[in-house]
Order: C-alpha cells, then structure tokens, then sequence
C-alpha cells in the first residue's frame, strides 16, 4: 500500500498547485475533491446553452509568472488572451460599469463624479499594496518555517528573508535592529511592512 506524506482536501487551483509543489519537492500528494471536475474558481463551465466561462476566475493577474514556470503550463496548453474589457456590471436600471481600455473613469463617472474623481488615487493605493504583497506570495510565512523561532511568540520570530550573513542568529525583534547583533533589520524582512499600511 502506498503511503501518502500530504492530503489536500479540495482541487481547486489553490490546491493542485500546492499539491504540485509538494510533489516537485518529492512528496507523495493525495488530492481529494467532491466534484467531479477539479479546477475550482478555475473552471471553465458551460453558464447558459452555448456560453462557456470561467465561473469564478475573473482575473488571470492573480497566476503568479513564477509558477507559470516552475509548472511549465505553457508545456500544458495555456495560452492567456487579454479580454478587452475588465469588467462589465449592469444594473437593473440599464445603467451599467465598463472597465478597461482606458473608459474606466469616463464610466465611473457617469455613475458618480465624485467617485471618478478618486479613482485614480484609489488604484494608486491599491497597486502599492499589491507591490507590498507580492512579495510575500510565495513564500512561507516566517513563523511556519521550520526552525525560525516559536509561532506563539511573533518577538522571536526570526527574518525568514533577508537576514544580514554577520548576524549570527538573525533573529529580529519588533525594533529596527536585530536583537542579537543589533545590526539594521534590512527592508525585506517581514517585520519591516507596517501592518497600519494594509
């Protein structure tokens, strides 16, 4: 009988690149899922007789380009076609929102100026945070990295990113310097992100 190091409950997209990983990294993966078909939000279904989609995958900038790599899906048959419009959203009144192609203001505003006035503003801020956590994607957080420090205590996680090589223990706590070898905490290192910026 076959052993298995690692059971992920559910195929979903999340799920079957996780369970890919682990097994790239020479675990043995069980998958399990209760639909017949696997893909979660990723599924292209049939919505309406003879319209098929994506049922819930509204955006492919979300696919991080590392893992189009490291599972070769471009080997595998994907192809990305940009739609035209982002998003299209009517309302029961015929009015409607139209995003993409640079018409996302011009339809915000017929719904609010005052909306449209910030919009641009707005995706600034959102692309900032998102510089911030893509980051972080796809790493482990530091206090599920084996030997980084005790997860009940956050003072003694230690940087799971950029540790300077002449701190000997690289373990950093709340302040700007290592606790150890009092060197600057370099910008990388988990602790540096404010979470008042989120």
């Amino acid at each position: 009988m076959n052993e298995t190091d690692v059971v992920i409950i559910g195929a979903g997209h999340n799920g079957l690149t996780c369970a890919a990983y682990l097994a790239m990294a020479g675990l043995r993966v069980k998958v399990v899922e209760r639909r017949k078909v696997v893909g979660g939000a990723a599924v292209t279904e049939e919505f309406h007789p003879g319209f098929r989609n994506s049922v819930a995958a509204y955006t492919v900038s979300l696919l991080n380009p590392q893992i189009i790599a490291d599972l070769k899906l471009a080997d595998h048959g994907l192809r990305i076609v940009e739609r035209r419009a982002q998003n299209f959203l009517p309302a029961p009144d015929g009015s409607y929102l139209l995003t993409g192609e640079g018409r996302t203001r011009q339809s915000v505003a017929k719904l609010s100026e005052r909306d449209a006035a910030a919009i641009d503003a707005f995706s600034r801020e959102l692309e900032a945070i998102a510089d911030v956590l893509r980051q972080f994607v796809l790493r482990a957080p530091p206090n599920l990295v084996e030997g980084f420090g005790d997860r009940r205590d956050p003072r003694s996680l230690q940087c799971a990113w950029a540790p300077p090589a002449s701190c000997a223990s690289s373990r950093w706590s709340s302040s700007a310097t290592c606790s150890t070898c009092s060197r600057a905490r370099p910008a990388r290192c988990w602790t540096s992100v404010s979470r008042t910026t989120w």
